[in-house]
């Protein structure tokens, strides 16, 4: 019998020590930590040591409530009950797909701000003015569906999934009139090369800036642009291609220097 078992004294120190993970995904009905497993409705195919690991999961983290994990990431959570135990988690990247951020928030320990990274995934508009947007290093918005007031975020590093041109000038417009902080670089992934293109020759045309020799750029860019934000910065519009394992990416940047 452990000692913890015989003491409420150990008990709550017990509880007091957080769990320690690395990844955590939490689905409805659902939990996955560095491998264990818990669902509400396990299917045949669970082995009756899955089943027990599960049970394991949901044991320990009913006794300790607070989780410390590099990544938490969660999939179609629109309320409270979807989730089968209370958490309290401190991490350093969040991401969410299909979830109600406002079940999610509750469950971030303030302690974590500012996230390494926040990436979410969603096809309904989200209100990005929150703290734990703003502070983010790296904020990733995985979806063509843009968010309300993106382009006045404070983040210095943002990626955005296949954005519409209409909403590339858009950015470009406010950061025209509201000069943003050197160092901030949005890179957004376009469908293949003639994409890529095709959207900077009418970001070009459309804002009548003449080509500029982007000299400070070290990788291999497929075409660009320059536009004066001010006597002492300029925004840099260009296109990259990228090569990872034979898989050929194609991104357009915008990087204030």
């Amino acid at each position: 019998m452990h000692l913890t078992s015989r003491s409420s004294f150990l008990q709550r120190i017990d509880k007091a020590i957080p769990v320690r993970a690395n990844h955590f995904y939490i689905e409805e009905d659902y939990l996955s930590l560095d491998g264990f497993q818990f669902t509400v409705k396990p299917g045949p195919w669970y082995s009756n040591e899955e089943k027990e690991k599960g049970t394991l999961l949901m044991s320990y983290l009913k006794r300790r409530q607070s989780v410390n994990a590099d990544e938490v990431y969660f999939y179609e959570v629109e309320t409270s009950p979807n989730i089968p135990v209370k958490l309290d988690l401190t991490i350093n990247k969040l991401g969410y797909i299909f979830t109600n951020l406002e079940v999610v928030l509750p469950m971030i320990n303030p302690r974590s701000l500012p996230l390494a990274e926040l990436s979410m995934f969603d096809y309904d508009d989200t209100d990005i003015d929150l703290e734990i947007f703003r502070s983010a290093r790296d904020v990733i918005f995985g979806s063509s569906q843009q968010s309300v007031g993106l382009e006045k975020i404070p983040n210095k590093k943002v990626y955005i999934s296949r954005p519409k041109t209409d909403f590339v000038r858009k950015i470009i417009r406010y950061w025209m009139q509201n000069e943003k902080e050197i160092g901030t670089e949005f890179s957004m992934s376009c469908e293949d090369r003639s994409d890529l293109v095709e959207k900077i020759a009418i970001l070009q045309e459309e804002l009548h800036e003449t080509q500029g020799y982007l000299e400070e750029i070290n990788q291999h860019f497929v075409s660009g642009f320059s536009i004066p934000l001010s006597s002492t910065s300029k925004l840099l519009v260009y296109g990259i291609e990228k090569n990872e394992n034979e898989w050929y990416t194609f991104e357009l940047v915008l990087k204030v220097v």
